[in-house]
This record gives C-alpha cells, structure tokens and sequence, in this order.
C-alpha cells in the first residue's frame, strides 16, 4: 500500500502527540525556568510551537517566510500553561485542516515551497514533525535539569 497524505498527516499528530508527553505534569516553578538564558523556558517552548505551527500554514500558503515571526503570536506571555496549550491545539488544528484540504488530491512528490525553499510536499510535512521531536527533547532537557528524579521514560514511554 502507498505512503498517502493521511499518512504523513497522522505522522504530524503524532509527533505533536509526543511532544505533550513531555509537558504532562510540569511543576509549576518548571513552566519558566531555564538552565541557561539561551535556552527557551517550557512556557516559550509551547508560545514558540504555536508561532512555529502558523509559521508553517502562512508559508504553505504563501510560499515565503513571515517577514515579523514574534507578530505571529504577539503578547503571548501573559498566557498560562493551559491558555498555551489551548493555543497551541488549535494551532496545529488549524495547520492540519489546511494540509488536509489543500492537497487532498495532490501527490507527495509536489513541490511547494517552504519559507521559500522549493522542497516536496512529503518532505515539507516531515519538517513539520521535525519541529516537535526537537522540542520535545528541549523539554525533556529542562525538566529533568529542574528535577532530577523526574521519570523521562515513564512519564515519555509508559515503562
């Protein structure tokens, strides 16, 4: 059987999926610390995916990059964790209902343009999943910083 559209859309949720894994059960002194002034606190990481998700729509639609990133999500930081995340799912709702309609009858092999990169549309869909996995990993890093005794692969995996 071909590798389909609804494929590599269920792939996006997934990764997403995966992502909110990671932020089950955040401490409250968790949301805003950072090891570091360089790396986003978990509270910019979910502001960051929802610009990161309307970032992807607007190019997918466009074919160019936002010339003002922060004017995708402007005022964002008086939001609590689950203003964020209610943000953030309909960002990624918002992103897929576009995806899936859009190129419903469109081969995977089509090219568009990503931030004004020609790439194919399966490749553009992957770099969508890219961007959870990695900020998975940057929450994973900052909890278990924050709390050593935080359980990666329970909370992550079940075991």
């Amino acid at each position: 059987m071909a590798y389909t559209l609804d494929d590599a859309i269920g792939g996006v949720r997934a990764s997403r999926e995966h992502f909110y894994k990671h932020i089950e059960g955040v401490k409250n002194d968790q949301w805003d610390w950072q090891p570091y002034p360089q790396c986003k606190s978990i509270r910019e990481t979910l502001a960051h995916l929802v610009i990161v998700d309307r970032g992807f729509l607007y190019t997918l639609q466009t074919g160019k990059a936002p010339e003002e990133w922060d004017q995708l999500f402007p005022n964002w930081q008086p939001y609590s964790p689950d203003q964020l995340r209610t943000v953030l799912l309909e960002s990624r709702a918002n992103l897929i209902t576009h995806l899936e309609s859009a190129y419903a009858d469109v081969p995977l092999d089509k090219e568009v343009s990503l931030y004004g990169v020609p790439l194919k549309l399966g490749q553009a869909i992957c770099g969508i999943s890219s961007e959870d996995y990695y900020h998975a990993g940057q929450v994973a890093y900052v909890r278990m910083a924050s709390d050593p005794t935080w359980d990666y692969y329970a909370t992550v995996y079940g075991m």
